[in-house]
C-alpha cells in the first residue's frame, strides 16, 4: 500500500538528472574531487565521464549513462553524485531495490546535501518503507524547522499511520510555524473528538474564539461542537450571543434553524428559514440550497406546490443580486408542468433582468414561434444582435420571423449579416438553415442568382437538404433554366418523401416543362391524391389543370 501524497512539493522533486543540472553537476563532482586529493588527470577524467553521462542521462540514453557512472565510481567510489544518478538510471529501468540502495548510499555520503534527502523521500514512500521516509522528513524539519511542507508531509504520514498523537505534535509545531488558523484548529479537535478529550476540544475551540473575537463565525464553530456533545443551553447561549451582536449572521441562524428542526418544532425552524431566506445579507448559494431543502421536503410530503410558489414570490419581492431564484423558480414550474403563460412570465422576468440570458431568450422565441407570433418572435430576437453578437442563430431567428411576416428585405439583411460570421465548422445545421432560407428570400424578391447562390452554398454543407433541394428545383423551373439538374434534385425529394404533395408537384411541373407530358400526369395526379388540406393547394391545381389541357391538346392532333 502507497501512502496517498497529494501534489507536495517534495515529491514532486523525484529523479531527473535536470534536478541539478549539468553545471550543478560539475560543480558538486569538483569539489569533493579537491577535497578527496586526486591528481589533475583523476578530476579531469571523472569530469569529462561524469557530464557525459548526465548528457547522455538528459538525451533518454540510460544504458550508456550507466555504463559511464559505473567508470565514475572506478574513479571515485565516494562521490554522492554518481549514486544521485545511478538512482534514477535504476528508476527508468524499473528496479526498485538498486534505485533505493542508490538513492540512500548518496544521502549517506552527502548527509549536508538537502536535494538528496528530499530525493530519497518519494523513494521510500514508494517502496513502502514509512519509518524511513519519516525519519528522513524529520531530519530535514529538524535543521530547517520553517519548513512547513515536511511538517504537511509527516501530518500525512502520520494520518495514514493513524498515529494520532503524533498528528498532534505536528500540527502543534505548524502551528507555531504559521500561528493559529481555523483548519489546524479545527484538525486538532477532531483529533482529540476521536481520542475522547473532549476537554481539549473545548479549550481549542474556546482559544480560537478568544483570538479571534471579531469573527462571530468561530463563536458558531463552538456552538455546533457544544450541541453535538448533547450541551444543547450552552449551544443556545453562543448561537444568541452571536445574533445579539450580529442578527443577521447566516450561519449562526442556521444552526438554530438546525437545532430546532432536530427538536421538532417545525414551526420556528421555519420562521428561522424564512428569515434566512429573505435577509438581504443572506448569500445567494445559501438561498438557493435552502429552498432547494424546501422544495424536496414539499415534494415528498405533498403534491401542492402552492406553498412553494408563495415562498418564491415572497424572496422575489426583495431585490435579487442574479436570476438564480427566478431561474428555479422556472425550474420548479417547468417540473410541475403548469401552463406556458405562466413559464412565459418568468422566463421574461428573467430577460429583463438579464437581458444577455441567451436560453431565455431563445424559449420565448420557441413560444412565440408555437403561436405563429411573428412580431414578438422579431421583438425578442432584435436585441440579441447587440446582448448576443456571437449567437448567430438569433440572427436566423431574425430572418425567419422577417420571411414569415413578409419582411423580405429586412430578412435579407439579417441573414447576409450572419452568413458573414457564421462558422460553418462549429454550425454547421444553423447555417444550412440559414442559407436555406436565404435562398427562398432572395427567389421571392426577384433575385434569382443570388437565390441559386445560397442554395449552392446550402448544398454544399448538405447535399441532402430535401426543402432546398426542392426549392432551388421549383425556381430553376420558374426560370426555365437548367431543367436537367432540376430534375435529378425534384427526384431526390420524392424519392425522400414520396408522399408529399409539394414536391410531386414540383417534379410534375419540371417534367412537364420537358415535355414528359404523359410521366408529369402520373406525378400531378400523385401530388392531387396526396393533398394537405389545411394548406392553398391553387397552384398544384393550376398545374394540373396545364398539363391535363396539353394531353387533351395532343389527343385532339
Amino acid at each position: 500500500m502507497h501512502i496517498p501524497v497529494r501534489q507536495h512539493n517534495a515529491l514532486r522533486r523525484a529523479f531527473s538528472a535536470v534536478l541539478l543540472g549539468i553545471v550543478a553537476a560539475a560543480a558538486i563532482a569538483d569539489d569533493y574531487l579537491e577535497k578527496g586529493g586526486f591528481t589533475e588527470e583523476e578530476k579531469n577524467s571523472f569530469s569529462y565521464v561524469f557530464l557525459g553521462a548526465v548528457t547522455r542521462l538528459n538525451t533518454g540514453d540510460v544504458d550508456s549513462a550507466m555504463v559511464m557512472l559505473e567508470r565514475c565510481r572506478e574513479i571515485a567510489p565516494e562521490a554522492s553524485e554518481t549514486y544521485f544518478f545511478l538512482a534514477d538510471c535504476y528508476r527508468q529501468k524499473g528496479q526498485d531495490s538498486l534505485k533505493v540502495l542508490m538513492m540512500r548510499k548518496a544521502a549517506e555520503l552527502s548527509p549536508e546535501n538537502i536535494t538528496y534527502k528530499e530525493a530519497l523521500l518519494p523513494v521510500y514512500l514508494e517502496s513502502n518503507e514509512v519509518d524511513s521516509a519519516i525519519a528522513v522528513a524529520e531530519e530535514i524539519v529538524g535543521g530547517t524547522p520553517e519548513r512547513t511542507d515536511m511538517l504537511q508531509l509527516l501530518l500525512q504520514i502520520y494520518s495514514f499511520k493513524k498515529d494520532n498523537a503524533k498528528c498532534l505534535e505536528t500540527l502543534n509545531r505548524l502551528e507555531v510555524q504559521e500561528g493559529q488558523t481555523e483548519q489546524l484548529t479545527m484538525s486538532k479537535v477532531q483529533l482529540y473528538n476521536a481520542m475522547g478529550e473532549d476537554k481539549k476540544a473545548y479549550s481549542e475551540l474556546k482559544s480560537l474564539v478568544k483570538n479571534h473575537p471579531l469573527d462571530l463565525n468561530y463563536r458558531v464553530m463552538l456552538g455546533n461542537w457544544l450541541l453535538g456533545k448533547d450541551r444543547k443551553k450552552e449551544a443556545m447561549a453562543e448561537y444568541r450571543a452571536v445574533l445579539t451582536e450580529e442578527p443577521d449572521n447566516e450561519a449562526a441562524q442556521m444552526s438554530m434553524m438546525d437545532y430546532y428542526r432536530s427538536e421538532g418544532l417545525d414551526s420556528v425552524a421555519d420562521f428561522h428559514r424564512d428569515r434566512i431566506l429573505l435577509s438581504p445579507k443572506t448569500q445567494q448559494s445559501t438561498r438557493m440550497l435552502l429552498l432547494k431543502q424546501f422544495i424536496r421536503q414539499q415534494e415528498q410530503s405533498t403534491t401542492d406546490s402552492t406553498a412553494v410558489l408563495a415562498l418564491f414570490d415572497r424572496i422575489l419581492e426583495g431585490k435579487q443580486p442574479d436570476t438564480q431564484i427566478l431561474e428555479l423558480k422556472l425550474a420548479y414550474m417547468t417540473m410541475k408542468k403548469m401552463p406556458e403563460d405562466s413559464l412565459k412570465t418568468v422566463l421574461q422576468q428573467v430577460l429583463d433582468q438579464r437581458p444577455e440570458h441567451a436560453q431565455a431568450r431563445f424559449e420565448l422565441i420557441r413560444m412565440a414561434w408555437g403561436k405563429d407570433d411573428h412580431e414578438e418572435m422579431i421583438r425578442l430576437a432584435q436585441p440579441a444582435l447587440q446582448y448576443n453578437p456571437d449567437e448567430w442563430a438569433f440572427s436566423y431567428f431574425l430572418g425567419v420571423a422577417y420571411f414569415l411576416n413578409d419582411q423580405l428585405d429586412k430578412c435579407i439583411e439579417s441573414l447576409v449579416a450572419a452568413s458573414e460570421h457564421v462558422d460553418e465548422t462549429k454550425e454547421k445545421e444553423l447555417a444550412v438553415e440559414m442559407y436555406s432560407l436565404l435562398g427562398d428570400a432572395y427567389a421571392k424578391t426577384g433575385r434569382p442568382d443570388d437565390a441559386f447562390t445560397a442554395y449552392d452554398n446550402c448544398l454544399r454543407l448538405d447535399p441532402e437538404k430535401i426543402p432546398c433541394l426542392n426549392n432551388y428545383a421549383y425556381y430553376l423551373s420558374e426560370e426555365n433554366r437548367d431543367l436537367d439538374r432540376a430534375a435529378a434534385m425534384s427526384l431526390k425529394t420524392i424519392k425522400a418523401e414520396p408522399n408529399n404533395s409539394t414536391y410531386l408537384d414540383t417534379y410534375a411541373w419540371i417534367l412537364f416543362l420537358q415535355g414528359r407530358y404523359e410521366e408529369a400526369k402520373i406525378y400531378i395526379d400523385l401530388a392531387v391524391k396526396n393533398f394537405d388540406e389545411t394548406q392553398d393547394n391553387s397552384v398544384i391545381i393550376g398545374h394540373r389543370d396545364e398539363i391535363d389541357r396539353k394531353l387533351e391538346a395532343a389527343k385532339g392532333k
